[in-house]
């Protein structure tokens, strides 16, 4: 499922949305909104899984979304675009731009999560989520942005952990970059977005710490 508008302009944006997140968001529609006013060619949509797409969450993967991503890349939009990525959205975006750099312009992620999946095993999940992850191929943590929590896979863990970014010394970004973060993010650190710009070439690449 995705939203389209074509607007007037040589350059296009396309939002991806976060874990759990959809087009529907606030991130998302104020950017949509911001498109329209200026007459930006703009695109949002779903992953696998998420808001109005198919398939069911639990049956999809940072493949599959990475798959989705690509899919509209090529096929909706007719500019060259800026990739739009905020928290897992940003690992998202860069690993598309490293598939598929043709006709991109740059990245701009808000808090950046790469390889949280690799993150999420190795610092944060306790034994016992641990445990359910390997018997019963899901667990739930708490999250402060759903009641319901985060269902965490094990299919996610493991495709997670095949496409990570920050570990490959090849992985190089030399389209511009714009990584925003806060400086008192709980959830992901803004050393990731620094770690993030420590792989680019791009004199015009650029990390912004907001204040509180």
């Amino acid at each position: 499922a995705y939203q389209y508008y074509k607007g007037k302009s040589k350059i296009g944006f396309i939002f991806f949305g976060g874990f759990n997140s959809d087009m529907e968001g606030s991130k998302a529609q104020y950017i949509l909104q911001w498109c329209k006013k200026n007459k930006y060619e703009c695109t949002l949509f779903d992953y696998s899984g998420h808001g109005k797409s198919s398939e069911k969450f639990v049956n999809t993967s940072l493949k599959e979304w990475i798959e989705d991503a690509l899919e509209i890349l090529n096929k909706v939009p007719s500019n060259p675009q800026i990739l739009i990525g905020s928290s897992m959205a940003g690992w998202i975006a860069l690993k598309i731009s490293l598939i598929n750099s043709t006709n991109l312009k740059g990245v701009l992620t808000i808090a950046a999560a790469p390889d949280f999946t690799k993150r999420l095993w190795k610092k944060e999940l306790n034994n016992k989520q641990k445990n359910e992850i390997i018997k019963k191929g899901y667990t739930n943590i708490p999250s402060d942005y759903n009641p319901e929590g985060y269902i965490i896979t094990k299919k996610n863990i493991k495709e997670g952990n095949k496409n990570l970014i920050l570990t490959d010394k090849n992985n190089i970004f030399s389209f511009p970059l714009k990584l925003i973060h806060g400086d008192k993010d709980e959830a992901v650190s803004w050393k990731e977005s620094l770690k993030i710009l420590n792989k680019s070439t791009n004199d015009h690449s650029e990390l912004i710490i907001l204040k509180n």
